[in-house]
């Protein structure tokens, strides 16, 4: 009798609890979200100086400076799903404390580079695969423009520069589901904004003593990239609240 209860109470809770489970939907992509990330940067520019007098090269240099810093803003896209896959567009902003400066040195004087990125922002394609129901593997590409600024400083110059550029970005990320709305992932970004081209103006000459049929001037070409690290949170629209099973 005591097993017959037993036997009794455990097939009414697997009726009544089973449908329950079975007819629960399962984490829906498809639609529009909005999110908060943040993360860490790495960024390089490499810088050119070069040195004319008229349309004739007087001397060049060349360094590379670091400009690694943290990134945080946030973003907005919609998915499409079809079967496995996912489709989507998004859009992001972020801003950055990258900078970096360098310094050189000869027997008469000093001169001082200093770049910063201010802030920067992607619209992006996404194309993922889905692991499991929760769990969306992706690639991500397009557009990428930010706003970058240059101080240069020395015996002959004092130069402010700042410029907004466009360039590219691709990446890919890690995204995972925890209930019906909102959605945690991991993500790493290339991001090229191009070349920023600076005019310092009048330059000492590189060879002393010698006679130009033009002032000397110095113009600086940086190229920037950056690699991005970042986590994020996404809030998925239209979707009652009730945690994933």
């Amino acid at each position: 009798m005591r097993w017959s209860v037993i036997a009794i109470g455990v097939a009414f809770s697997l009726a009544t609890t089973a449908p329950a489970v079975a007819h629960e939907p399962p984490f829906s992509w498809t639609g529009l979200y909005v999110g908060v990330n943040g993360g860490y940067s790495w960024g390089k520019a490499s810088a050119d100086l070069e040195v004319f007098s008229g349309s004739i090269l007087l001397g060049s240099a060349s360094r590379s400076i670091d400009l690694n810093g943290w990134v945080a803003g946030g973003h907005v896209g919609y998915n499409w799903r079809s079967q496995q896959w996912i489709y989507g567009v998004e859009a992001d902003f972020q801003w950055t404390g990258e900078d970096g400066d360098i310094s050189a040195c000869s027997p008469a004087a000093c001169a001082k580079a200093s770049f910063e990125l201010d802030w920067f922002g992607t619209v992006r394609g996404r194309v993922g695969y889905l692991l499991e129901p929760r769990s969306l593997l992706y690639a991500t590409g397009g557009l990428a423009y930010g706003h970058l600024s240059s101080d240069f400083s020395g015996p002959a110059v004092s130069i402010s520069d700042s410029t907004t550029r466009a360039g590219w970005v691709v990446g890919a990320g890690f995204e995972r589901a925890f209930d019906r709305s909102w959605t945690v992932r991991a993500e790493y970004l290339y991001m090229d904004l191009g070349t920023m081209r600076t005019e310092l103006g009048a330059a000492p000459a590189p060879t002393s003593g010698a006679v130009f049929n033009a002032p000397p001037n110095g113009v600086v070409r940086m190229d920037f990239t950056d690699q991005i690290f970042r986590l994020g949170v996404s809030y998925k629209f239209n979707e009652p609240y009730a945690p994933l099973k």
